[in-house]
Formats: structure tokens, C-alpha cells, sequence
């Protein structure tokens, strides 16, 4: 914000607490129960304010979980960075994502909603453009650790990395998903405990792109 001027600064600041205040309503309530009054109250604006920066709810939600989305990403990359293999980063990765659900349950239910907002709202919105253009940047992103991976020696040559990337996401996402909305029942249920369960789920998919050492030296002719 160094370079902007007092009156652009003061926008950002405005736009700012009112994606917070979004937020707020939004976890606490569902979005669909959230009411542009509601977060303008939040947000101590009117909400003729609140239109002058955001034109819909919709428009608002957008902007909420692109943040949400954000913080995601951020907290995978500062986990997973330094890493031996692409596939070790891999699994890091995932593992964070489980810590980012388990402790941001609201905003991690929050930005899992967003395929129905999606479907709802035409094209053209600023946030929902971001966010698709974000959301597609990640697949690649894994496409090309996939590739790395490749490269290391650490993820089978076979796969095809784009296609494994979009299973993988998919995958993930669903299985956290579920767990977010039936997780504790269910590990209730089994006597399990949540953490061990996904963290063995993600062995689990993990495993069927992992480059066996066995394989590897068998390969070579040493076994």
C-alpha cells in the first residue's frame, strides 16, 4: 500500500473490512441465510457503502473464499517448502491441507461451497474470475510437481501428470470435504482417530503414483 494515494489507501481499507465483516456473517450463519444488512452492520458501513464496493452477495462470497483460498495456499507452501523429493512435497502438502481444515473449519466449509455459488452466477465477476484463474493456477501448480516428481525419481515416469493432478485435487478435496461435514460421527463411530484416518487415506492415494525402490532396482537388473 506505499505507493497508493490517502483516498486509494482509504478504499482498500474500506474493501477490506468489508470482505472481514463478509466473512464473519457468512461462517457464522451459511451463506445463504447471510443478508447484505447484515454484513454492512458487521462492517459498521451502510450498506449503500458495501454496494459501492461489492454489487452482490454473490460478488461478496467470491471475494471471501478467493482470501480463504489464499490463506490455503499459503499455509501449504510455507509446510511443504524444503522438501527432499516432489513426492515428499506432495505428501507434505496434503497433510497441511487436513491441519488447514482442522483448524479453520468455518472458512474451509466456506470456500468448499463454492461450486454451487459458481453455477448460480455469470461470468464476468471480478472475484469469481480470480478465483477460477487461482483455483486453475493450483492444478497446475500439481501438475508440475507431478512432473518434477517425474524428473526425480520420487513419482512413477507412467502417470500422466495432468490427468493425475486433476484426480488428486479432486480427491482431496472431496475426501476433506466429507470429513468436514460427517468426520467426527464417523471417527466416532469406528472408534477412529480423525488425524491417523486421513493421514493413512492420503498414504493411501499417495502410494499409487510413488515410484517404488523395488520396481526401480528391478529396472536395473539388481534384483
Amino acid at each position: 500500500m506505499e505507493n497508493l494515494s490517502p483516498r486509494e489507501k482509504g478504499k482498500q481499507m474500506r474493501q477490506t473490512a468489508i470482505i472481514a465483516a463478509a466473512e464473519t456473517i457468512f461462517c457464522r450463519g451459511g451463506y445463504e441465510e447471510a443478508s447484505m444488512d447484515e454484513i454492512a452492520k458487521k462492517a459498521q458501513f451502510t450498506k449503500r457503502t458495501v454496494y459501492q464496493y461489492f454489487a452482490s452477495k454473490e460478488d461478496l462470497y467470491f471475494a471471501v473464499a478467493l482470501k480463504g483460498f489464499e490463506g490455503l495456499y499459503s499455509s501449504i507452501k510455507e509446510e511443504s517448502k524444503n522438501q527432499r523429493t516432489a513426492y515428499d512435497q506432495l505428501e507434505r502438502s496434503c497433510r497441511s491441507y487436513y491441519r488447514f481444515y482442522k483448524e479453520n473449519p468455518d472458512i474451509f466449509g466456506l470456500i468448499n461451497y463454492w461450486g454451487n455459488i459458481k453455477r448460480r452466477t455469470e461470468d464476468g465477476n471480478k472475484y469469481k474470475t480470480e478465483l477460477i484463474r487461482f483455483n486453475n493456477e493450483i492444478f497446475q501448480e500439481v501438475e508440475e510437481l507431478l512432473l518434477e516428481g517425474k524428473k526425480d525419481g520420487s513419482i512413477q515416469q507412467e502417470i500422466d501428470a495432468k490427468q493425475t493432478a486433476y484426480s488428486l485435487v479432486f480427491l482431496m478435496t472431496g475426501f476433506f470435504n466429507q470429513m468436514s461435514t460427517t468426520g467426527d460421527n464417523f471417527a466416532e463411530h469406528f472408534s477412529l482417530n480423525q488425524e491417523s484416518f486421513s493421514f493413512f487415506t492420503i498414504d493411501l492415494v499417495l502410494k499409487t503414483i510413488k515410484k517404488s525402490k523395488v520396481n526401480a532396482m528391478t529396472r536395473k537388473g539388481t534384483v
